[in-house]
């Protein structure tokens, strides 16, 4: 008999993209799951459509009704209320195709508590914006290459039910990458598998938090000193902690860059080096951080033309 998968799916003000996500779980060759909605105070009709699905479905659809409390608070009330061996997520703008959990099921065996796979990217209206296949080599005991930056958005993650009690849920400590923390937190006790293709297709619009720069170097930052370990007697998560340190600096510069605070961005370039010697283009834009405003300016008005 196969194992039972709970879907959990938070739910705030989302009555015009919530059914279309419902549908496309309803819609997998998987069988049996539980789709789990966790309607988070939402103060549009997202709990009557909510509720209609479990009307229409009630064998599969179970609806948990509370407070705005946000979405960690919500994915770890659906972790509670979920009965399954194995969890997914799912936001409730984004999509999966059919054979999803089809594909990455298998792939839990000899100590796995992890499978993921690649994303499609979509604008608001459903437009394929880019396809992000994932790194096939990125599989097996990946703690380490995982310090670095986070290689998996949250809807293509499944996880076994036994992970998420030995590791615990999400952590509310955090206001962004809390996905990022408990990949990090599984993939210590445990392997992860990979499925490179897309199997997700995620929404990109103004409300995603990755849009919002500040707040994703906040949390990457958060990540770095919860786990990151310099002096490790392992050489790989010695290694890949610096390669952190010098991503976090290296995407701080750009920030700043972007900005138009060159003397930060100058500042953070530098940063690279202590951790880096060569990392990405540092050197490029460390030379353009001299430039200023001006010779910027001037350097984008060249490649346009």
């Amino acid at each position: 008999m196969k194992p039972l998968v709970s879907v959990i799916v938070p739910v705030y003000n989302r009555a015009h993209l919530v059914s279309e996500t419902i549908e496309s779980i309803l819609a997998q060759t998987w069988e049996p799951l539980e789709i789990i909605l966790i309607n988070d105070g939402s103060t549009d009709e997202s709990l009557a459509i909510l509720r209609d699905y479990e009307q229409r479905f009630p064998e599969k659809v179970r609806v948990c009704d509370q407070p705005n409390q946000g979405q960690i608070v919500a994915r770890n009330n659906g972790i509670n209320a979920a009965t399954g061996d194995y969890v997914a997520f799912l936001d409730s703008d984004d999509l999966w195709v059919e054979d999803k959990l089809e594909r990455q099921m298998p792939l839990f065996k000899d100590g796995v508590g992890l499978v993921y796979s690649g994303t499609e990217v979509m604008d608001e209206e459903g437009r394929t914006i880019r396809v992000e296949p994932a790194d096939k080599t990125i599989s097996g005991d990946i703690y380490a290459l995982l310090l670095v930056k986070n290689r998996m958005t949250g809807g293509t993650v499944v996880v076994s039910a036994q992970a998420l009690n030995r590791v615990g849920v999400f952590s509310t400590d955090f206001k962004a990458a809390e996905n990022w923390d408990l990949w990090l937190r599984i993939c210590t006790e445990y392997s992860a598998r990979v499925v490179p293709e897309p199997l997700t297709r995620y929404r990109l619009h103004d409300s995603n938090m990755s849009g919002n720069a500040q707040l994703m170097l906040d949390a990457k930052l958060q990540i770095i000193e919860k786990h990151c370990d310099l002096q490790s007697d392992d050489a790989a998560i010695a290694r890949c902690s610096r390669l952190a340190w010098a991503d976090y600096h290296y995407r701080l510069g750009i920030h700043y860059f972007s900005a138009g605070d060159y003397k930060s961005a100058r500042e953070s370039f530098l940063s690279v080096y202590r951790f880096a010697y060569r990392y990405e283009d540092v050197w490029v834009r460390l030379l353009r951080s001299f430039l200023g405003r001006s010779g910027n300016d001037f350097l984008r008005a060249l490649k346009r033309s």
